[in-house]
């Protein structure tokens, strides 16, 4: 009797261990095979870390002019610096009337600046908002100040508001231009993806469904498209490092339909990085806020992988 005892209690230990021993590995499995996909590893080129002390919070990046434009995310001054490719500050663009209360992104068309106010760390925001700048107004002065239009908008899909800092997935640092449209990105804290939603170019309150989503497996900081609307690229962080993806040949803006590549940038190390931006000659520049390193600016060769 006790022999078979011994030997009941020894089988229901072995059952227990494999059972334990299948769902971890059940579990590694379900990691790795998220994790399952070309990451290229590639050391970004430094353009600049002696950039102007104003830009030590940059986040947004547009290309303007021959010359970078960022903003300081939340708290910042309501104001866009214009900077060169050595750091050396050229402009200063104050938009009257409006404050920074958390400033993610910028995007640019032919005759606009789009300035996304719509950071959202605790989930909790209802007054997302952008400030459109007319161009137009902005001539060659060192400090050039003007107003701006406000366009209201929401996520139709979000049903909650109650506080989850950074445990949530409707957070968003990243919109880009194409078209008649802009295109939003949103920072998934939670679930470590993206969902695109469109908005048309209107001045009016737009409630926002979204339209798509990628499993990108970090969180989106910058987005930006190509000059000739062929690759998009989104730069964002996990575990306090830097990844990015191209997606290209797609149809239109169905823009994860068509390849992409996925890019390890981890050879930043802690670099925080925010923006991201096409430049007229469709070269990828990035940026980064001050740290324990310099904010700075970084030029990622994407002709390796695409042939455009």
């Amino acid at each position: 009797m006790k022999h078979y005892t011994y030997t009941l209690s020894l089988l229901v230990i072995l059952l227990i261990s494999c059972r334990h021993s299948s769902q971890v590995n059940k579990e590694e499995f379900i990691s790795s095979e998220r994790e399952n996909y070309n990451l290229v590893k590639y050391d970004p080129i430094l353009i600049s870390d002696q950039l102007p002390n104003q830009v030590d919070e940059q986040s947004g990046m547009i290309w303007h002019n021959d010359l970078i434009w960022v903003n300081n995310d939340s708290g910042g001054a309501a104001t866009l610096y214009a900077y060169n490719k050595n750091g050396e500050l050229k402009q200063q663009l104050n938009i009257e009337g409006i404050s920074n209360q958390d400033w993610e992104a910028l995007a640019e068309d032919q005759k606009y600046f789009y300035i996304g106010e719509f950071g959202n760390n605790n989930g909790t925001r209802k007054d997302l908002k952008l400030f459109r700048v007319d161009k137009s107004e902005i001539d060659d002065r060192a400090e050039v100040s003007v107003s701006a239009d406000v366009i209201s908008f929401a996520w139709a899909d979000q049903r909650e508001f109650k506080r989850k800092k950074h445990n949530h997935n409707f957070d968003c640092e990243a919109f880009l231009s194409y078209g008649d449209s802009l295109y939003f990105f949103t920072k998934n804290w939670k679930n470590q993806k993206t969902r695109m939603y469109v908005m048309e170019k209107s001045v009016k309150h737009h409630d926002l469904s979204p339209k798509a989503e990628f499993d990108t497996d970090f969180m989106v900081t910058g987005a930006d498209i190509s000059q000739d609307g062929k690759i998009v690229a989104l730069i964002g962080y996990k575990n306090y490092r830097t990844y990015m993806i191209l997606y290209f040949n797609f149809i239109d803006s169905d823009f994860f339909g068509g390849e992409h590549v996925r890019l390890d940038l981890s050879s930043l190390g802690g670099a925080q990085t925010e923006g991201v931006v096409f430049t007229d000659t469709n070269e990828l520049l990035i940026n980064t806020e001050a740290t324990k390193q310099a904010q700075a600016v970084y030029k990622i060769e994407w002709k390796k992988w695409i042939k455009n």
